[in-house]
């Protein structure tokens, strides 16, 4: 489904982030930075 999957995608889920008030991500590709 993701454009940008690696195989760690398959195989771990990544933790779920709060990025802002009601809004969450899960990615392994995501950071704050």
């Amino acid at each position: 489904r993701c454009p940008y999957a690696k195989d760690i995608c398959k195989k771990e889920e990544p933790p779920l982030v709060k990025v802002e008030q009601d809004h969450y991500v899960a990615c392994w590709l995501y950071s704050k930075a």
